[in-house]
């Protein structure tokens, strides 16, 4: 809720300068939820969804953006247990 109450403070004096920026930061588990993490990939999916729905209310508004970063997965212990058997090249 934190990213609801900040951008309901700060989106009208954007709206108001003609700039400025809303960055969320999701997970691609917002976009392909994993069956072992569903409630955490129910949120994601919420956050993206309400950054789209907040981008909606900035158009016709040059200068002000609202956007989703959804980071790759990063190298942890979990993963290259979880990779083993991934074929090691690339492509």
């Amino acid at each position: 809720m934190s990213g609801v109450r900040l951008t309901r403070l700060y989106l009208g004096g954007m709206k108001e300068r003609g700039w400025g920026r809303v960055v969320f930061i999701s997970s691609e588990s917002g976009v392909q939820i994993p069956e072992e993490m569903v409630q955490y990939g129910v949120t994601k999916t919420a956050q993206i969804g309400l950054a789209r729905g907040i981008a909606e209310t900035t158009k016709g508004v040059p200068g002000v953006t609202v956007n989703t970063v959804l980071p790759g997965r990063r190298r942890r212990r979990a993963l290259r247990r979880s990779s083993r058997g991934w074929p090691n090249k690339r492509g």
